[in-house]
């Protein structure tokens, strides 16, 4: 079963997905390629410009900039996607940790138990958003299940995702694991690695089922 409420609109995940695996990557590429001439040339005799590697890092800087932004914000939000799917509840993104435990402590469908996250430590800043995952699926004659807690960690300027995930008793959170997501990864392979569990893109109509 999934929480298909919590699903993305089909054509919102296919572009969080072309920046993820492309778009990112393409920005970077493309402000390199605008600015080549600063690194094939040493000198723009009719402009008078300088050429060389500082001239052509000042006028790439945005271009790279723009591009890992793009880049670390779409590998956050396919996590995003992904783990909403199979959450019973979830608290807002935030960019400090203080967000995220308020959000918990105001949750309507789950009592989360904020002081044993932080005993266990957690994640301080960053692209952050906490998750109770909670699902089953049947395969054969085993049920595979997940019922943890977690907290994602995206990075600025980085396309990785570090997911802390706490294992639950009732709910008192127990014990902690981190695990990554680095591109060019598979976010919903890699969820189904980390938690041993089939993580499947569902989409009201239209879009099917895909992993």
């Amino acid at each position: 079963m999934a929480y298909l409420e919590h699903g993305p609109e089909y054509g919102a995940y296919l572009l969080t997905m072309a920046f993820y695996y492309v778009g990112g990557l393409a920005i970077i590429l493309y402000g390199a390629y605008v600015n080549r001439n600063y690194l094939l040339k040493k000198e723009f005799k009719l402009a008078g410009i300088r050429g060389g590697v500082w001239p052509f890092f000042r006028r790439f800087l945005l271009w790279l900039l723009i591009g890992l932004l793009i880049w670390s914000v779409s590998a956050f939000k396919a996590v995003d996607y992904y783990l909403s799917l199979y959450s019973f509840t979830m608290t807002g993104s935030h960019l400090t940790a203080s967000g995220v435990f308020e959000d918990m402590k105001q949750d309507e469908f789950y009592k989360f138990d904020v002081d044993g996250i932080k005993q266990l430590g957690n994640p301080s800043v960053g692209f952050l958003k906490g998750y109770k995952l909670l699902d089953s699926k049947k395969e054969g004659f085993i049920v595979r299940r997940i019922d943890q807690v977690v907290i994602v960690q995206g990075y600025p300027f980085l396309p990785v995702v570090k997911l802390y995930i706490y294992e639950v008793d009732g709910k008192s959170a127990k014990s902690l694991r981190t695990a990554y997501l680095v591109y060019p990864q598979s976010p919903g392979g890699r969820l189904s690695e980390i938690f041993d569990f089939p993580f499947e893109m569902f989409f009201w109509s239209g879009g099917g089922v895909g992993a």
